[in-house]
């Protein structure tokens, strides 16, 4: 599986979800049922979700509704995939697909989060912020594979393509960073008054008042924002720089809570396809990587593709599906264009 019990039981933390799609009688919910029509595998999921509470095999509590969703998906998964009824199978891919992007769906759709989740906002057509509202990590992916798991109460703005000769994120609270190496672009991450320099590597930046950097992994210079100091630490792994923002001090030493050099959400999304239309592989890559993908609907709606996407960039994920489709893709501007013959 590609995603923990954890995330999952996280993902199932929604309470309006929970007694819309458990609910014995027929409650209107106007969001969530536009939700459920954007694509086919949340209708069988929502179905598979109340087949287990209807039978009785679940209660509505979060653990034990995870608990059964995850049980039964193993289950499914496990099976030779000639017995998986097409609603089985759907329901399983939608819980690995949906719910195994880290909490994405939460804030994906109508960039809505709650108390529960990531909320993920366009502020314009480049420019994206991501809110993690919720108690346990979220996992926020950019389009070069960079993957940064967002602490909670902790937002994250940045570009969406990433365009331009550097990198460039702006954090306030806690974020782990897994940052794909990229020598011709630097990435940077300015947090409470210092920016961190970095080609290719993992480390964590935390905290408000005292901003901590430490290295897990590579190597960073970390600097003031101010222009006008001319002060940089290049940190090795297990080494760290507290930045005291009230005494405007820099202070180099070793790490000493190995906890920082843990990624909380170990695991990297797998997202697995069997026979599936491309329009879900493609709107499930713009949600993921909150981008504007453009194709012709009509013209693949007929398409369908086996493809597994791992820890690859954005585009990579698409260069392998237009392989898979015989396709091609272009970027114009902020808009990511897939051209394609179609399929009969």
């Amino acid at each position: 599986m590609s995603y923990s019990h954890e995330e999952l039981e996280a993902l199932l933390q929604n309470d309006e979800f929970i007694r819309w799609a458990t609910s014995r009688e027929t409650v209107e919910n106007a969001y969530w049922e536009s939700w459920v029509k954007q694509q086919p595998d949340r209708q069988a999921l929502v179905e598979f979700i109340r087949s287990l509470h209807a039978a009785e095999q679940v209660h509505p509590g979060h653990r034990e509704l995870a608990d059964e969703v995850w049980h039964a998906v193993q289950l499914q998964m496990e099976a030779p995939v000639r017995r998986i009824s097409w609603r089985k199978y759907a329901a399983a891919a939608a819980v690995a697909i949906i719910l195994g992007a880290a909490g994405l769906w939460y804030g994906l759709s109508g960039n809505r989060g709650g108390e529960g989740g990531l909320v993920v906002q366009k502020v314009n057509s480049v420019n994206i912020t991501a809110k993690n509202n919720g108690k346990a990590p979220k996992t926020v992916y950019l389009t070069d594979g960079t993957r940064i798991t967002l602490g909670q109460n902790s937002t994250l703005a940045y570009s969406n393509l990433l365009h331009g000769d550097k990198r460039e994120v702006h954090l306030e609270g806690e974020a782990f960073f897994e940052v794909t190496k990229d020598a011709q672009r630097p990435f940077l991450v300015y947090s409470g008054g210092i920016v961190t320099k970095v080609l290719g590597t993992s480390f964590r930046v935390t905290g408000h008042d005292k901003i901590t950097v430490a290295v897990k992994s590579g190597k960073v210079a970390v600097s003031r924002q101010q222009r006008d100091v001319d002060e940089e630490f290049i940190l090795l792994p297990n080494e760290q720089v507290v930045f005291n923002r009230k005494a405007n001090t820099l202070n180099k030493t070793v790490v000493v809570d190995a906890m920082l050099l843990q990624n909380p959400v170990t695991s990297h999304v797998t997202l697995n396809f069997d026979e599936a239309p491309v329009t879900q592989v493609l709107d499930s890559l713009a949600a993921m990587y909150t981008v504007d993908i453009q194709y012709d609907r009509n013209l693949l709606a007929r398409c369908m593709v086996t493809v597994s996407l791992e820890q690859e960039s954005l585009y990579d994920k698409l260069q392998i599906v237009c392989k898979v489709l015989g396709a091609t893709f272009e970027t114009h501007g902020n808009v990511i264009y897939v051209k394609a013959q179609g399929c009969n």
